[in-house]
C-alpha cells in the first residue's frame, strides 16, 4: 500500500497504524505549499483488507477506516480545517 499525506498538515506529529501496527510515526509534518504533499510511504499489507488508521498532534485528530488494499492500493490522508482527516483511495497513483 502506498500512503501519501497531503494537504493540510502545519507542523504536527502524524503516526499511521494499519492493522494497529505503526507503520508511520513522524514529528513536524508540514505541506510543501508547492507540490501540495507532506510525506509518503510504502508499506506492506499483510492481506487484502486493511485497517489504516491516523492520529495528528496537536489538533488531537483521530481518524481510521478500512480499505481492500488489493483494489485500492493508493491511499491519500488530507487535513481539512481545524478538525477532519479526509481519506482518499485509487487503484492507480495520485498525481
Amino acid at each position: 500500500m502506498h500512503v501519501l499525506l497531503r494537504e493540510g498538515f502545519r507542523g504536527q506529529r502524524v503516526v499511521i497504524t494499519m492493522n494497529d501496527r505503526t507503520v508511520y510515526d513522524a514529528i513536524g509534518v508540514t505541506t510543501d505549499p508547492e507540490t501540495s504533499r507532506a510525506g509518503a510511504i510504502a508499506v506492506r499489507a499483510p492481506s487484502a483488507k486493511a485497517r489504516v488508521a491516523v492520529a495528528v498532534k496537536p489538533g488531537n485528530l483521530l481518524a481510521a477506516f478500512d480499505v481492500d488494499v488489493s483494489v485500492h492500493p493508493h491511499v491519500a490522508i488530507s487535513l481539512i480545517g481545524d478538525g477532519t482527516v479526509a481519506f482518499e483511495t485509487s487503484s492507480r497513483p495520485f498525481a
